[in-house]
C-alpha cells in the first residue's frame, strides 16, 4: 500500500487514476482482466476503508474531478523527462519540442 499511498499524496482530490496494461496486455485479455477483477476484490475487501477500485473510463475520471472545488495549474514548460515507476525516467519519447 505504501506505494499507492506515495502516488496519491500527489494528487489534488481524492480521486486517483490508476492505469494498467502496456502494448502486450491484452493478448490474453480475459486472463488479464480475471486478474484485474482478483485485485479489485482483494483491494476493496482489504483496504476500503480507505480506498475504493473499480473499473472506470477517461470521461468518468474527468468527471470525477469536476465535482472538486479544485483550482488547477496550468503547466507551461516541458513535462519531461517522465517518471513512471520510482527511479525509472522517460526522455525523449515524447518531446514538445521536436527537431
Amino acid at each position: 500500500m505504501r506505494l499507492l499511498d506515495d502516488r496519491a499524496a500527489h494528487y489534488l482530490t481524492d480521486d486517483v487514476l490508476v492505469l494498467f496494461g502496456d502494448d502486450f496486455t491484452y493478448m490474453d485479455a480475459s486472463q488479464y482482466y480475471q486478474s484485474l477483477d482478483n485485485m479489485i476484490e482483494y483491494m476493496n475487501k482489504n483496504h476500503g476503508d480507505k480506498y475504493f477500485f473499480r473499473y472506470s473510463t477517461p470521461s468518468d475520471y474527468v468527471d470525477a474531478l469536476a465535482r472538486h472545488d479544485v483550482a488547477w495549474p496550468t503547466k507551461y514548460d516541458d513535462l519531461f523527462p517522465y517518471s513512471d515507476n520510482p527511479d525509472a525516467y522517460w526522455t525523449g519519447y515524447y518531446t514538445s519540442r521536436p527537431n
